[in-house]
């Protein structure tokens, strides 16, 4: 017990002695805790507002895609697979958009029930040559809502043209699309082989 006393008494003096260093030191260990506890509790609140917001805007599971296209037997083949709730057929296609000094290669989206975009200013398209795009889209081409955009599709041999056959799109809204969380926009076999925006119509 004299032991313990004598312990708590020596201990009680060193930090007197050196107070500075001693609340310094209690104070990093309380940030660090603090830190820790809100890294802990944050982290399943990002998760959660992530799904939120997939499920908000329909963003799909899994992506089936090929070169050749899929037919209608082939959606509703997946369609009967067990466990598979919704099958969704849509196009997508690169493009190459000129400006006064640059070539934009852009990836041209169907706006659908799936992956649905969420519309920042303007309108979504109603019309077959109308268009929405993202905001660096903009101001990369100076362009602004009501202007025109021409698109050059990539080309591919033996492909009859169903879904752009529009060559010539009136920007109407800007969107953000839950397809590109990041800056990434994927790859492309036209231009510098890197896809600088995306376009829903």
């Amino acid at each position: 017990m004299k032991v313990k006393r004598a312990l708590l008494k020596d201990t009680f003096k060193e930090i007197v002695k050196s107070y500075k260093r001693f609340i310094s030191i209690l104070l990093m260990a309380l940030l660090g805790v603090g830190f820790f506890a809100g890294l802990r509790a944050s982290s399943p609140d990002m998760v959660d507002s992530i799904d939120t917001y997939y499920k908000n805007q329909n963003v799909y599971d899994i992506e089936i895609m090929s070169t050749l296209g899929l037919t209608n037997d082939d959606i509703n083949t997946l369609s009967n697979i067990e466990n598979v709730e919704n099958v969704y057929g849509t196009y997508s296609k690169d493009g190459i958009i000129k400006t006064t000094d640059k070539e934009i290669v852009s990836k041209i989206l169907c706006v659908d029930d799936v992956n649905k975009p969420v519309l920042v200013e303007g309108s979504m398209p109603e019309n077959v040559d109308e268009c929405v795009v993202e905001e660096g889209f903009l101001k990369e081409t100076d362009k602004k809502i009501g202007d025109t955009i021409e698109i050059e599709p990539e080309k591919t041999e033996g492909e009859e043209e169903e879904y752009l056959k529009n060559k010539s799109l009136k920007i109407v809204g800007v969107v953000q699309s839950p397809l590109y969380i990041s800056r990434e926009r994927g790859s492309t076999k036209l231009g510098t082989g890197v896809i600088d925006y995306y376009i829903y119509k």
